[in-house]
């Protein structure tokens, strides 16, 4: 059905309030990328979500965890009862991962992930399946509606359906164990899209649903008390309180952990289809191409640019050594060269208010920054840099300069 004009007013309206007090006004559409970051005003950012957690637990300082939950968990101390959450489009985790936040949660914390698609890696070790349909990825569809989501009634006093004007909540859980698992939300097809799995002495929340986690959707009439209702399932007094800052970006799996292309392709529903969907176009390619032959059009070869010749000779030199530190160092140099000169800023390792300036005037989120300058001085720090260190360094800095203004 076609959707009434009045309909995209409604919507256009929410989103504009949403912005009227976080940036000037600007013509156009809004940036409707789902990201969930902490600190993103954007429609489907998570500052919103974000504050509401800091207000829940006043008293407690929410710590902000950039690393994969395998390397967290190593590397941090929890108090008893500690309230981990996680909001992202994917949660890509490794097998390493899954393990480390089966671990956490078994010794009686609780954690909280709210993701469109979860990695097979976690889902298998709790025995669940999720009901995903990669074509709805691809081609998401220009049908936008009223959609809700709700809470199981018998778990509160309040309301317990909360809706709003955007594309239909559609994700669920096919697979659900009574014995570990139990339903506490559905979509409004009455599929579970929200489940809790009893882990040893803890619980671990899983959510498939991270738009309503959105600002838009928690700003839009009373939405706010569904997440305020769901932070009534956690401990009242956790020991510590972490929002990670991590998942919502990364789509790759650490190098031990890497296999096969095929194997690969088709770990992840969405990626597989669009494999296979580009496999058959190139055959229908090939079978019609091969009705009719064309002469072959010599090939005029280009005008050799001696300075790219140049500049494979210098890589060659590095690569024959293998000195990643140096390679690093020159990487460094010229990164900071590049920040004297076009921000006016003279680079100094570990200085917050340098970052801040840098942050402000490049565009680039903080935490970006941070994480830059911080594989930075881990790599001038050590005596020898590994390919993988190398490899993070340069994603980190061409990062940077895609998303600078």
């Amino acid at each position: 059905m076609p959707i009434k004009s009045t309909q995209y007013w409604i919507l256009s309206a929410l989103l504009a309030c949403l912005f009227a007090g976080c940036k000037k006004a600007e013509p156009g559409i809004p940036d409707l990328r789902e990201r969930y970051t902490y600190n993103d005003t954007r429609p489907f950012g998570g500052f919103t979500a974000y504050h509401i957690l800091t207000n829940i637990y006043p008293d407690k300082f929410v710590n902000l965890t950039d690393k994969p939950f395998a390397s967290f968990y190593n590397n941090t101390y929890f108090d008893s009862a500690s309230f981990y959450i996680n909001i992202s489009n994917a949660y890509l985790s490794s097998e390493s991962d899954a393990k480390a936040l089966l671990d956490f949660v078994g010794e009686g914390h609780t954690a909280l992930i709210s993701a469109a698609f979860f990695d097979s890696s976690l889902l298998r070790k709790l025995g669940l399946h999720q009901d995903f349909n990669p074509l709805s990825e691809l081609f998401p569809g220009k049908r936008y509606k009223n959609t809700q989501t709700s809470l199981t009634p018998d778990e509160f006093s309040a309301q317990d359906t909360f809706s709003y004007f955007y594309r239909p909540f559609i994700n669920a859980f096919a697979a659900v164990n009574p014995d570990n698992v139990r339903i506490t939300g559905y979509n409004e097809y009455g599929k579970p899209n929200f489940l809790v799995c009893f882990v040893g002495r803890g619980r671990l929340y899983l959510h498939c649903e991270p738009r309503a986690f959105s600002n838009y959707f928690l700003l839009t009439a009373n939405n706010h008390l569904y997440l305020k209702q769901i932070m009534q399932m956690m401990d009242a007094t956790p020991g510590n309180v972490f929002w990670d800052n991590y998942y919502h970006n990364i789509n790759f799996r650490s190098d031990e952990e890497r296999q096969g292309l095929l194997s690969t392709v088709q770990k992840y529903p969405a990626l597989s289809a669009a494999f296979w969907i580009i496999a058959a176009s190139l055959l229908l390619y090939v079978l019609m191409g091969a009705k009719r032959r064309l002469r072959s059009i010599p090939v005029i070869p280009p005008v050799e640019n001696t300075s790219i010749a140049f500049t494979e000779a210098i890589a060659g030199l590095y690569l024959t050594e293998k000195n990643n530190r140096n390679i690093a160092e020159k990487m460094i140099g010229y990164f900071n060269e590049f920040i004297r000169t076009h921000y006016y800023l003279t680079a100094q390792a570990g200085d917050s208010e340098f970052m801040m300036s840098l942050s402000k005037k490049s565009g680039v989120e903080l935490s970006l920054v941070r994480s830059m300058y911080y594989a930075m001085q881990q790599a001038m720090d050590s005596s020898e840099v590994s390919d993988e260190e190398l490899v993070a360094l340069n994603a980190k800095i061409q990062e940077f300069y895609k998303t600078r203004k």
